[in-house]
């Protein structure tokens, strides 16, 4: 417990200071003379910023979003999108082989999909609300779907699941590269909930007749576990 209250402090000092107003140092080339001066920072005013964040397609998510302005200081953000299997790093996972079966047993890509909604607290930027360091509150809900295939074609395809709900506390920094667009930061930790359901293949034999009947052995498991997360967003505001 006392490292995730560490990690949670670390990860709030960190993007806390990329929010401050930044210090640069120039170096006249002709001169060979060194100065320092301000980084200027664009705030704008916009009530709301549509999203998208590339960097989730690596655990097999379509991730868009949308922020909206409630008051001066806080604002909620939702996110929402398909979920594709076999996809970046959900491959490993979803693949398999079962030897011991005599058959050789693969996970296809199926299509599922995600939803969150999160509540952002800005405290600097004088009110500036969808601008700098922000502190986030996130509930979501994620389900991966894929179908489970046979190689021995003793069996017919059959469908697997896996059900995610997490809720974390992410830090994060929103940047605007101009008056429309957005560079959004973060990162968290959290707590998740999984629920998985698999199946092998298996087989029965009748002495009788001397023939093996096959049939799909459900595999069903789950539990909880820490959840961190992280990830770069672009957007549109208006």
């Amino acid at each position: 417990m006392k490292n995730i209250f560490t990690t949670i402090y670390f990860l709030g000092v960190v993007l806390s200071a990329f929010a401050q107003e930044e210090k640069i140092i120039v170096i006249d080339r002709g001169t060979g003379k060194t100065y320092k001066e301000k980084r200027e920072r664009i705030l704008v005013d916009s009530k709301s910023v549509m999203k998208f964040s590339p960097l989730q397609m690596i655990v097999g998510e379509i991730n868009f979003g949308y922020e909206r302005k409630i008051d001066e200081i806080s604002s909620v953000e939702f996110e929402f999108g398909p979920t594709l299997s076999n996809v970046g790093l959900t491959v490993t996972d979803n693949h398999y082989n079962d030897p011991f079966g005599g058959s050789t047993v693969e996970e296809t890509t199926g299509l599922g999909f995600f939803g969150s909604v999160g509540y952002r607290f800005y405290p600097m930027d004088n009110g500036k609300v969808l601008n700098g360091f922000y502190v986030s509150p996130v509930l979501k809900y994620r389900l991966i779907n894929f179908g489970i295939h046979d190689y021995s074609e003793n069996l017919d395809d059959t469908k697997g699941s896996e059900n995610h709900m997490y809720f974390t506390i992410n830090f994060g920094v929103q940047r605007w590269l101009s008056q429309n667009f957005s560079l959004d930061m973060f990162g968290g930790i959290g707590l998740g909930y999984e629920s998985h359901m698999r199946f092998n293949t298996a087989a029965t034999y009748d002495g009788n007749t001397g023939i093996y009947s096959y049939y799909w052995d459900k595999k069903s498991f789950d539990g909880v576990r820490l959840v961190f997360t992280g990830g770069v967003k672009i957007g549109i505001g208006r």
